[in-house]
Protein backbone atom coordinates (compact mmCIF):
# COMPACT_ATOMS: atom_id res chain seq x y z
CA UNK A 1 0.00 0.00 0.00
CA UNK A 2 0.92 3.60 -1.06
CA UNK A 3 1.18 6.15 1.91
CA UNK A 4 0.93 9.59 0.61
CA UNK A 5 0.99 13.64 1.95
CA UNK A 6 0.71 16.14 -0.02
CA UNK A 7 -1.47 19.13 -0.63
CA UNK A 8 -5.01 18.99 -1.18
CA UNK A 9 -4.85 20.43 -4.79
CA UNK A 10 -2.55 17.59 -5.63
CA UNK A 11 -4.84 14.91 -3.84
CA UNK A 12 -7.55 16.09 -5.75
CA UNK A 13 -5.46 16.25 -9.48
CA UNK A 14 -3.85 13.11 -8.98
CA UNK A 15 -7.96 11.29 -7.93
CA UNK A 16 -9.42 13.17 -11.02
CA UNK A 17 -6.77 12.83 -13.48
CA UNK A 18 -6.58 8.48 -12.28
CA UNK A 19 -10.69 8.45 -12.38
CA UNK A 20 -10.41 6.88 -8.62
CA UNK A 21 -12.90 5.78 -6.41
CA UNK A 22 -12.65 7.29 -2.69
CA UNK A 23 -13.54 4.41 0.35
CA UNK A 24 -13.27 6.41 3.67
CA UNK A 25 -12.16 4.40 7.01
CA UNK A 26 -13.31 5.85 10.09
CA UNK A 27 -17.35 6.83 10.03
CA UNK A 28 -16.41 9.20 12.91
CA UNK A 29 -16.39 13.28 13.44
CA UNK A 30 -13.87 12.96 10.74
CA UNK A 31 -15.10 11.00 8.61
CA UNK A 32 -18.49 12.07 8.32
CA UNK A 33 -18.00 16.06 9.12
CA UNK A 34 -13.94 17.17 8.03
CA UNK A 35 -13.36 15.08 5.17
CA UNK A 36 -16.67 15.35 3.33
CA UNK A 37 -16.72 19.67 3.67
CA UNK A 38 -12.50 19.43 2.32
CA UNK A 39 -13.78 17.26 -0.87
CA UNK A 40 -16.45 19.00 -2.04
CA UNK A 41 -14.05 21.94 -1.91
CA UNK A 42 -12.07 20.44 -3.94
CA UNK A 43 -14.51 19.02 -6.16
CA UNK A 44 -14.10 14.78 -5.38
CA UNK A 45 -16.51 14.26 -2.84
CA UNK A 46 -18.89 12.95 -6.20
CA UNK A 47 -15.63 9.83 -6.07
CA UNK A 48 -16.14 8.88 -2.24
CA UNK A 49 -18.24 5.20 -2.79
CA UNK A 50 -18.56 4.08 1.07
CA UNK A 51 -17.56 4.07 4.90
CA UNK A 52 -15.36 1.27 6.28
CA UNK A 53 -15.29 0.83 9.95
CA UNK A 54 -14.24 -1.92 12.38
CA UNK A 55 -17.39 -1.39 14.47
CA UNK A 56 -19.67 -3.90 13.39
CA UNK A 57 -22.43 -1.82 15.12
CA UNK A 58 -22.20 0.80 12.15
CA UNK A 59 -22.66 -2.11 9.31
CA UNK A 60 -25.63 -1.32 7.09
CA UNK A 61 -26.12 2.29 8.49
CA UNK A 62 -26.85 4.83 5.73
CA UNK A 63 -25.36 8.36 5.83
CA UNK A 64 -26.28 11.07 4.70
CA UNK A 65 -23.07 12.54 2.99
CA UNK A 66 -23.79 15.76 1.53
CA UNK A 67 -27.41 15.21 0.36
CA UNK A 68 -26.44 11.43 -0.89
CA UNK A 69 -26.85 8.36 0.82
CA UNK A 70 -23.49 6.06 1.66
CA UNK A 71 -23.53 2.85 3.59
CA UNK A 72 -20.77 1.67 6.29
CA UNK A 73 -19.30 -1.83 5.88
CA UNK A 74 -16.89 -4.23 7.00
CA UNK A 75 -13.03 -3.56 6.05
CA UNK A 76 -13.41 -7.13 3.84
CA UNK A 77 -15.27 -4.84 1.47
CA UNK A 78 -11.59 -3.71 0.40
CA UNK A 79 -11.42 -7.19 -1.78
CA UNK A 80 -14.24 -6.01 -4.09
CA UNK A 81 -12.20 -2.59 -5.10
CA UNK A 82 -9.48 -2.41 -7.64
CA UNK A 83 -6.11 -0.83 -7.42
CA UNK A 84 -7.22 2.53 -8.80
CA UNK A 85 -8.74 3.13 -5.44
CA UNK A 86 -8.23 5.60 -2.80
CA UNK A 87 -8.07 4.82 1.20
CA UNK A 88 -8.91 7.85 3.07
CA UNK A 89 -7.84 6.52 6.44
CA UNK A 90 -10.48 8.91 9.15
CA UNK A 91 -9.08 8.24 12.14
CA UNK A 92 -6.93 10.07 14.55
CA UNK A 93 -5.73 7.14 16.50
CA UNK A 94 -4.74 5.30 13.09
CA UNK A 95 -1.40 3.23 14.32
CA UNK A 96 -3.65 -0.05 14.47
CA UNK A 97 -5.92 0.47 11.33
CA UNK A 98 -2.96 1.27 9.67
CA UNK A 99 -1.49 -2.47 10.05
CA UNK A 100 -4.60 -3.70 9.32
CA UNK A 101 -4.97 -2.38 6.00
CA UNK A 102 -1.34 -2.87 5.12
CA UNK A 103 -1.93 -6.92 6.14
CA UNK A 104 -5.12 -7.16 3.75
CA UNK A 105 -3.62 -8.11 0.46
CA UNK A 106 -6.34 -6.66 -1.87
CA UNK A 107 -4.68 -3.18 -0.43
CA UNK A 108 -1.05 -3.91 -2.12
CA UNK A 109 -1.49 -1.33 -5.07
CA UNK A 110 -3.73 0.84 -3.02
CA UNK A 111 -2.70 4.63 -1.97
CA UNK A 112 -3.90 6.08 1.38
CA UNK A 113 -3.98 9.10 2.84
CA UNK A 114 -4.32 9.80 6.18
CA UNK A 115 -6.53 12.73 6.72
CA UNK A 116 -4.90 14.05 10.37
CA UNK A 117 -1.97 14.18 8.60
CA UNK A 118 -3.30 16.29 5.84
CA UNK A 119 -4.70 18.76 7.63
CA UNK A 120 -1.64 19.20 9.45
CA UNK A 121 0.32 19.14 6.87
CA UNK A 122 -1.96 21.62 5.10
CA UNK A 123 -3.48 23.98 7.62
CA UNK A 124 -0.97 24.20 10.34
CA UNK A 125 2.85 24.36 10.91
CA UNK A 126 3.24 28.18 10.55
CA UNK A 127 1.20 31.33 11.30
CA UNK A 128 -2.24 31.13 10.68
CA UNK A 129 -4.28 33.93 7.99
CA UNK A 130 -7.82 34.85 8.39
CA UNK A 131 -9.26 37.60 10.05
CA UNK A 132 -11.23 37.63 13.38
CA UNK A 133 -13.86 40.74 14.32
CA UNK A 134 -13.50 43.00 16.94
CA UNK A 135 -15.04 45.77 19.30
CA UNK A 136 -13.29 48.82 21.27
CA UNK A 137 -14.74 48.12 24.07
CA UNK A 138 -14.86 44.79 26.57
CA UNK A 139 -18.18 42.97 25.96
CA UNK A 140 -17.06 39.19 27.87
CA UNK A 141 -17.20 39.70 31.55
CA UNK A 142 -14.04 39.17 33.27
CA UNK A 143 -14.90 35.50 34.58
CA UNK A 144 -13.14 32.07 33.49
CA UNK A 145 -15.84 28.78 33.96
CA UNK A 146 -14.91 25.29 34.28
CA UNK A 147 -15.79 22.08 35.16
CA UNK A 148 -14.65 19.42 37.15
CA UNK A 149 -16.88 16.58 38.47
CA UNK A 150 -16.60 13.05 39.93
CA UNK A 151 -15.79 14.50 43.43
CA UNK A 152 -11.79 13.51 43.15
CA UNK A 153 -8.84 15.03 43.54
CA UNK A 154 -7.61 16.95 40.82
CA UNK A 155 -4.14 15.86 39.22
CA UNK A 156 -1.46 18.07 39.70
CA UNK A 157 -0.86 18.23 36.10
CA UNK A 158 -4.91 20.08 35.55
CA UNK A 159 -3.85 22.34 38.72
CA UNK A 160 -1.04 23.92 37.29
CA UNK A 161 -3.03 24.69 33.99
CA UNK A 162 -5.20 25.93 36.15
CA UNK A 163 -2.53 27.63 38.12
CA UNK A 164 -1.51 29.44 34.54
CA UNK A 165 -5.01 30.79 34.89
CA UNK A 166 -4.49 32.84 37.96
CA UNK A 167 -0.98 33.86 36.52
CA UNK A 168 -2.09 35.63 33.45
CA UNK A 169 -5.99 36.48 34.23
CA UNK A 170 -5.47 37.59 38.15
CA UNK A 171 -8.48 39.95 38.23
CA UNK A 172 -10.92 37.42 36.54
CA UNK A 173 -13.63 35.56 38.72
CA UNK A 174 -12.55 31.57 38.27
CA UNK A 175 -15.56 29.23 38.75
CA UNK A 176 -15.63 25.87 39.15
CA UNK A 177 -19.03 24.60 38.23
CA UNK A 178 -19.94 21.07 39.87
CA UNK A 179 -22.41 18.47 41.16
CA UNK A 180 -23.38 21.07 43.99
CA UNK A 181 -23.56 23.99 41.75
CA UNK A 182 -24.74 22.92 38.15
CA UNK A 183 -28.02 21.48 37.36
CA UNK A 184 -26.76 18.32 35.70
CA UNK A 185 -30.18 17.08 35.27
CA UNK A 186 -31.24 20.08 33.28
CA UNK A 187 -30.87 18.30 29.93
CA UNK A 188 -30.76 13.92 29.09
CA UNK A 189 -27.54 13.83 28.04
CA UNK A 190 -25.96 15.15 30.43
CA UNK A 191 -27.55 13.29 33.13
CA UNK A 192 -27.35 9.93 31.21
CA UNK A 193 -23.23 10.92 30.69
CA UNK A 194 -23.12 11.28 34.48
CA UNK A 195 -24.76 8.75 35.63
CA UNK A 196 -22.71 6.28 33.53
CA UNK A 197 -19.60 7.72 35.00
CA UNK A 198 -18.75 9.22 31.69
CA UNK A 199 -17.71 13.00 33.07
CA UNK A 200 -15.84 13.86 30.26
CA UNK A 201 -18.58 14.14 28.05
CA UNK A 202 -21.04 16.24 30.58
CA UNK A 203 -19.43 19.49 29.41
CA UNK A 204 -19.66 19.08 25.78
CA UNK A 205 -23.25 20.30 26.71
CA UNK A 206 -22.54 22.45 29.94
CA UNK A 207 -19.60 24.48 28.39
CA UNK A 208 -22.04 25.85 25.71
CA UNK A 209 -24.60 26.16 28.61
CA UNK A 210 -22.50 27.99 30.91
CA UNK A 211 -21.63 30.86 28.21
CA UNK A 212 -24.79 31.15 27.34
CA UNK A 213 -26.62 31.79 30.56
CA UNK A 214 -23.18 33.31 32.23
CA UNK A 215 -20.90 35.09 29.73
CA UNK A 216 -17.05 34.64 30.25
CA UNK A 217 -14.57 32.35 28.83
CA UNK A 218 -14.61 29.04 29.31
CA UNK A 219 -11.93 26.62 29.83
CA UNK A 220 -11.33 22.65 30.37
CA UNK A 221 -8.94 21.59 33.28
CA UNK A 222 -6.38 20.57 30.72
CA UNK A 223 -5.62 24.06 29.32
CA UNK A 224 -2.80 26.06 29.84
CA UNK A 225 -2.78 29.90 29.22
CA UNK A 226 0.08 31.27 27.71
CA UNK A 227 -0.74 35.36 27.99
CA UNK A 228 -3.10 37.29 29.11
CA UNK A 229 -7.15 37.07 27.71
CA UNK A 230 -8.05 40.99 27.70
CA UNK A 231 -7.89 40.85 24.20
CA UNK A 232 -10.42 38.39 23.72
CA UNK A 233 -13.05 40.02 25.56
CA UNK A 234 -13.74 43.00 22.89
CA UNK A 235 -16.25 40.61 20.52
CA UNK A 236 -19.44 39.13 21.22
CA UNK A 237 -18.63 35.40 20.98
CA UNK A 238 -15.66 33.13 19.96
CA UNK A 239 -14.29 29.37 19.96
CA UNK A 240 -11.02 27.86 18.24
CA UNK A 241 -10.71 25.03 16.31
CA UNK A 242 -8.33 21.97 16.46
CA UNK A 243 -5.91 21.09 14.15
CA UNK A 244 -7.39 18.99 11.80
CA UNK A 245 -10.70 21.90 11.57
CA UNK A 246 -12.98 20.44 13.81
CA UNK A 247 -14.59 23.20 16.89
CA UNK A 248 -13.71 22.85 20.56
CA UNK A 249 -15.23 24.98 22.53
CA UNK A 250 -12.77 23.82 25.34
CA UNK A 251 -9.63 24.84 24.64
CA UNK A 252 -10.61 28.63 25.05
CA UNK A 253 -14.53 30.19 24.24
CA UNK A 254 -16.01 33.00 25.51
CA UNK A 255 -19.22 34.87 24.76
CA UNK A 256 -21.60 37.55 26.22
CA UNK A 257 -24.44 36.18 28.37
CA UNK A 258 -27.24 35.38 25.66
CA UNK A 259 -25.40 35.54 22.45
CA UNK A 260 -27.65 34.39 19.42
CA UNK A 261 -25.01 32.67 17.93
CA UNK A 262 -24.05 30.55 20.95
CA UNK A 263 -27.59 29.54 21.52
CA UNK A 264 -27.91 28.44 17.96
CA UNK A 265 -25.15 25.63 19.03
CA UNK A 266 -27.06 24.90 22.53
CA UNK A 267 -30.56 24.51 20.38
CA UNK A 268 -28.56 21.98 18.27
CA UNK A 269 -28.10 19.86 20.85
CA UNK A 270 -31.37 19.77 22.05
CA UNK A 271 -32.68 16.45 21.17
CA UNK A 272 -29.13 14.60 21.22
CA UNK A 273 -28.42 11.93 24.18
CA UNK A 274 -25.84 9.83 25.57
CA UNK A 275 -27.38 6.74 25.25
CA UNK A 276 -29.68 5.32 23.10
CA UNK A 277 -32.84 3.06 23.40
CA UNK A 278 -30.77 -0.07 23.14
CA UNK A 279 -28.30 1.44 26.25
CA UNK A 280 -25.45 2.34 23.82
CA UNK A 281 -23.43 5.07 24.33
CA UNK A 282 -23.31 7.73 21.63
CA UNK A 283 -19.11 8.46 22.03
CA UNK A 284 -19.52 10.85 18.97
CA UNK A 285 -17.14 14.08 20.56
CA UNK A 286 -17.93 17.64 20.82
CA UNK A 287 -16.69 18.46 17.66
CA UNK A 288 -19.06 16.18 15.67
CA UNK A 289 -22.32 18.24 16.75
CA UNK A 290 -20.63 21.86 16.78
CA UNK A 291 -18.67 21.79 13.97
CA UNK A 292 -21.67 20.61 11.76
CA UNK A 293 -23.32 23.41 13.47
CA UNK A 294 -20.47 25.83 12.65
CA UNK A 295 -20.65 25.03 8.73
CA UNK A 296 -24.27 25.40 8.33
CA UNK A 297 -23.74 28.98 9.37
CA UNK A 298 -20.63 29.42 6.99
CA UNK A 299 -17.73 27.93 8.70
CA UNK A 300 -14.94 26.71 6.09
CA UNK A 301 -12.38 24.21 6.93
CA UNK A 302 -9.23 25.93 5.60
CA UNK A 303 -7.58 26.56 8.53
CA UNK A 304 -7.87 30.11 8.76
CA UNK A 305 -9.46 32.28 11.44
CA UNK A 306 -13.34 33.65 10.40
CA UNK A 307 -16.00 35.36 11.47
CA UNK A 308 -18.99 33.37 10.77
CA UNK A 309 -22.59 35.36 11.95
CA UNK A 310 -20.93 37.22 14.05
CA UNK A 311 -18.52 34.48 15.95
CA UNK A 312 -14.68 34.27 15.87
CA UNK A 313 -13.69 30.81 15.20
CA UNK A 314 -10.01 31.13 15.59
CA UNK A 315 -7.37 28.99 13.37
CA UNK A 316 -5.90 26.23 15.68
CA UNK A 317 -2.72 28.12 16.55
CA UNK A 318 -4.52 30.05 18.74
CA UNK A 319 -5.73 27.85 21.40
CA UNK A 320 -5.01 24.38 20.17
CA UNK A 321 -1.62 24.61 18.90
CA UNK A 322 -1.10 20.63 20.08
CA UNK A 323 -2.19 17.98 18.61
CA UNK A 324 -2.00 13.91 20.28
CA UNK A 325 -2.01 12.14 16.71
CA UNK A 326 1.42 13.65 16.22
CA UNK A 327 2.37 14.76 19.27
CA UNK A 328 3.93 18.19 17.74
CA UNK A 329 3.12 21.24 20.15
CA UNK A 330 3.38 24.50 17.05
CA UNK A 331 2.90 27.42 18.65
CA UNK A 332 3.42 31.02 17.65
CA UNK A 333 2.83 34.57 17.85
CA UNK A 334 -1.18 33.95 17.91
CA UNK A 335 -1.11 31.32 20.95
CA UNK A 336 -2.84 32.08 23.82
CA UNK A 337 -3.79 28.41 25.52
CA UNK A 338 -2.32 25.10 24.72
CA UNK A 339 -5.15 22.50 25.14
CA UNK A 340 -3.36 19.07 25.82
CA UNK A 341 -5.92 16.63 25.31
CA UNK A 342 -5.73 15.61 28.27
CA UNK A 343 -8.41 12.74 27.46
CA UNK A 344 -10.86 12.19 30.64
CA UNK A 345 -13.45 10.25 28.71
CA UNK A 346 -10.87 7.98 27.45
CA UNK A 347 -10.40 4.12 28.35
CA UNK A 348 -6.36 3.12 28.75
CA UNK A 349 -6.63 1.40 25.27
CA UNK A 350 -7.42 4.75 23.27
CA UNK A 351 -4.50 6.72 25.83
CA UNK A 352 -1.88 4.05 24.94
CA UNK A 353 -2.96 3.80 21.26
CA UNK A 354 -2.77 8.12 21.34
CA UNK A 355 0.83 7.31 22.81
CA UNK A 356 1.64 5.04 19.92
CA UNK A 357 0.28 7.07 17.25
CA UNK A 358 2.22 10.26 18.64
CA UNK A 359 5.67 8.14 18.85
CA UNK A 360 5.28 6.77 15.18
CA UNK A 361 4.11 9.77 13.68
CA UNK A 362 7.17 11.72 12.53
CA UNK A 363 8.70 8.74 10.53
CA UNK A 364 5.67 8.04 9.17
CA UNK A 365 5.38 11.51 7.94
CA UNK A 366 8.70 11.07 6.30
CA UNK A 367 7.88 7.79 4.84
CA UNK A 368 4.26 9.70 3.36
CA UNK A 369 6.57 12.41 1.80
CA UNK A 370 9.19 9.95 0.29
CA UNK A 371 12.07 10.93 2.54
Amino acid sequence: MKLICENFINMSSRIRECNSKIVFFGAGVLGRITAPQIFREYGIDDRISCYLDNDSSKWGIEIDLLGRSVYVCPPEVLNEYDDNTIIMLNISRFSGILKQLEDMECTKNMTCYILGMMCIHNFCGSLSGGKAAFREDELIPRKIHYMWLGRKPMPDNLKKCIDSWHRYCPDYEIIEWNEDNYNIDKHPYMKEAYDAGMYGFVPDFARIDLLYEHGGIYMDTDVELKRNLDSLLRQEAFCGVEKWQVINFGGCSGAVKGNRVIGKFLAARNDINFLDRNGKQNRNTCGFYDTRVAIELGYKLNGTTQNIDGMNIFASDYFQPYDYMSGILQETEHTYSVHWFNGGWLDEANKEANKKTALEYNDLYKSCLGI
